[in-house]
């Protein structure tokens, strides 16, 4: 049996030169849930989700995916991930079955024919799987994006601001997704500058300057903090730290 999908970090710290992007970050999660990692650019996010990958190593501190230290992430563990960067991550010169047949492919999947067309369901392509993504829209190639990350049908899912430059309904229809991975059994983390957006995660946590400004879900931050959307729920945490 799996370990059930589980993130763990303590004391994470990452340092460029002088800039500290993590200073101390404590963290313990388990699924399912969908779990958003909030603030402003510059707070962290994308820091926090490559070390967690093993992508960056830390400058002090650890974490671990399903107790398995980031920087020494089996293939095993790695078939249990699913990552999509916040940068575009698939070949624009083949089409959209064709980067998913590629990605399914490095998981030696069993049947992967019909984990290509799951995964085009999933995110609603059927009908231009076989265009080239430097022939879709914007929106389109995000939805690529996803399908990619979850073809090999991953529990622990790391999504980089997946809807940057959405309109609001393609939006909606990525975190009707995310809920569905949910469903399924996955623990998901979703990073975002949108703060609107966060509404949407079972718990959140704010970034600010690389620091744990709060965690907590939605609803308990606006009751904590009396504001009427998350974005006033966080200009509030904010006022709070600095005032103290």
């Amino acid at each position: 049996m799996s370990t059930p999908p589980s993130i763990t970090v303590e004391g994470l710290r990452r340092e460029f030169g002088p800039i500290t992007a993590l200073d101390g970050v404590d963290l313990a999660l388990d699924g399912p849930a969908i779990v958003g990692i909030a603030g402003p650019n510059g707070s962290g996010k994308t820091t926090l989700i490559k070390c967690l990958l093993g992508l960056l190593g830390p400058t002090g501190g650890s974490s671990a995916i399903g107790g398995a230290d980031s920087l020494s992430l089996s293939h095993d563990d790695r078939a249990r991930i699913g990552y999509m960067p916040q940068h575009e991550a698939v070949y624009r010169d083949l089409t959209v079955r064709e980067n998913l047949a590629f990605f399914a492919s490095l998981y030696d999947l069993p049947d992967r024919e019909r984990a290509v067309d799951r995964a085009l369901s999933f995110v609603d392509l059927h009908e231009r799987a076989d265009a080239r993504i430097s022939d879709l829209s914007g929106g389109m190639i995000r939805r690529a994006s996803l399908a990619c990350a979850l073809v090999h049908d991953p529990d622990v899912v790391f999504l980089d601001e997946p809807t940057v430059g959405l309109d609001p309904k393609l939006r909606a229809n990525m975190w009707d997704a995310f809920r569905r991975r949910r469903e399924a059994g996955a623990l998901i983390l979703v990073s975002t500058h949108y703060l609107g957006e966060v509404r949407n995660c079972d718990r959140v946590l704010f970034l600010r300057d690389g620091r744990v400004l709060a965690f907590d879900t939605p609803t308990a931050f606006l009751d904590r903090t009396g504001a009427e959307d998350m974005e006033g729920a966080f200009l509030a945490l904010l006022e709070k730290e600095e005032s103290a």
